[in-house]
């Protein structure tokens, strides 16, 4: 009997993102208010979003390298996500840049120990020939909670008016999901059928393609502008801070509506080419908010930005799995995960300082060309090897 096209695994990993994803951007775009109200400055604010990178950039290596050595993705996942369903409420209790931090890393810890795991189960889970469409499907629904969690924190937002007490009674809420996720994984989840694994095609090389692509995306996402910095420029631009949220999750719905045709396409015609167009897409982006400085470009700019990740996210984890043997799958989301990871905080650090010390003009222009230069070398890699592999 043959596989469906969207696996039982894929269908529940896809609610389960849902979920987390609701809970965790129920919080995201309420967290630097209620940083500022507690009294933590700026400087505060960025080493929290620091040690949530790091966290989830550490163990994104250490959860996919372990999931390949015990062949086991499902329980990595759970424990994932409950390192995080349980940080994320507890924010409720918080007062202090201490308390904030450490939960916050915590929150980064359990992210990270779920994502190559849970990328490892998709592709796992697929056939090679709807791959592309199980990735693109995982991240239309995950990203689906994206845009729910900031639309209903600034309805709650208008409706009870921001205090602490509201930022306290949203971190509150955001348990609710999390059990929700977690139950979904402990009773809908079934660990794949291990295959028979020749134990002398153990611990292969990667190919040089795989590597020749993280390399090109480690460069690409170093010089890439980071959602924060975008959403601070909008502001600049002169979109009202009440409205954040939502233009937020606005990009977000073009991301996950375009995610699963994108990937049903990169079955279909190849996923290098889409991961190409979207990073000139985003090389135009910057360029245009480098430039322009009106409400109604910025607003277009932002829906061609949620093009970029539609283009870019599913189809970059799926051609991983692609290029690499199941047995590694594990691994190999590790080593990418943690190299895109490590390229956004040091590349986001970056182009802030640029911003502070120059003038966000010159950060744009900088992050646009650096997006180019991207687009270039992954064109490059596809030019070289359209013919040997199917990407």
């Amino acid at each position: 009997m043959p596989k469906p096209k969207i696996p039982r695994n894929v269908l529940i990993v896809a609610f389960v993102a849902l979920a987390s994803g609701f809970g965790q951007d129920l919080i995201t775009p309420i967290l630097p208010s209620f940083l500022i109200a507690i009294g933590v400055g700026h400087s505060g604010i960025g080493i929290i979003d620091g040690l949530l990178q790091g966290a989830t950039s550490i163990f994104r290596f250490v959860s996919g390298i372990l999931s390949d050595k015990f062949q086991n993705r499902k329980w990595f996942v759970f424990f994932g996500y409950a390192l995080s369903s349980l940080a994320r409420p507890l924010l409720f209790l918080s007062n202090s840049f201490g308390s904030v931090a450490a939960l916050r890393t915590i929150d980064g810890i359990g992210k990270g120990t779920k994502d190559a795991p849970r990328d490892a189960l998709v592709a796992d889970s697929a056939t090679v020939e709807n791959r592309g469409r199980a990735f693109g499907f995982q991240r239309l629904i995950d990203t689906a909670g994206s845009v729910l969690g900031p639309l209903a924190a600034a309805g709650l937002l208008f409706w009870l008016t921001p205090s602490l007490g509201t930022y306290r009674f949203i971190f509150l809420l955001a348990a609710i999901p999390g059990l929700i996720a977690l139950g979904l994984i402990f009773f809908g989840i079934k660990e794949p059928e291990k295959k028979v694994i020749n134990k002398n095609l153990l611990h292969q090389p990667f190919p040089w393609q795989f590597w020749f692509f993280v390399i090109g995306m480690t460069l690409a996402m170093f010089t890439k502008i980071n959602d924060s910095l975008f959403l601070t420029r909008a502001q600049e631009i002169g979109v009202s801070s009440n409205w954040i949220p939502v233009l937020f999750a606005g990009f977000t719905l073009v991301y996950a509506l375009m995610s699963y045709p994108i990937g049903i396409w990169s079955d279909r015609f190849g996923k290098l080419p889409f991961i190409i167009g979207g990073w000139l897409v985003m090389s135009l982006v910057e360029f245009g908010f480098a430039h322009e400085s009106s409400i109604g470009t910025a607003l277009g700019l932002f829906a061609f930005y949620g093009l970029f990740y539609a283009l870019t996210e599913g189809s970059g984890r799926a051609i991983i799995a692609d290029l690499v043997p199941a047995e590694d799958r594990g691994s190999a989301y590790a080593i990418y995960n943690t190299f895109i990871g490590l390229a956004v905080i040091l590349g986001g650090y970056g182009l802030g300082h640029l911003w502070d010390s120059v003038s966000p003009h010159y950060a744009f222009s900088i992050s646009s060309y650096g997006s180019f230069f991207g687009f270039l070398i992954l064109l490059l890699l596809w030019w070289k090897n359209k013919k040997k592999i199917v990407v």
